[in-house]
């Protein structure tokens, strides 16, 4: 497995963008809305290594926890998921397409 990427809640998506492209300098790579009140944008490195923020418009509590998720690419999800279930590793949600088309899951 590769480490794709690692997700950071922000409370300003602006501000966070400007973080990281300006002071950082990692390069903007895509910014959607997946539903309304949520806005997600990756952020590439040179290296290829990615930061996904994820603004919450409607910060209640539970949105507003601080969640660090990392994404890993794997060749065969449905393999992956054959071993998680024989494992006996809890999938908390998905698998999900996502608008570009990947297919991804959440374990804990």
């Amino acid at each position: 497995m590769k480490i794709s990427f690692v997700t950071i809640t922000v409370k300003n998506m602006k501000e966070s963008i400007k973080f990281y492209t300006e002071i950082i300098r990692l390069d903007l790579l895509k910014s959607f809305s997946p539903q309304p009140g949520i806005n997600i944008t990756f952020l590439k490195g040179k290296d290829g290594g990615m930061i996904e923020l994820i603004e919450y418009e409607d910060s209640n509590e539970e949105n507003s926890k601080s969640i660090v998720s990392i994404g890993f690419s794997i060749d065969d999800l449905d393999e992956e998921i054959k071993i998680l279930k024989e494992k006996n590793i809890s999938i908390i949600r998905g698998p999900v397409k996502v608008p570009s088309g990947e297919r991804l899951l959440f374990i804990e």
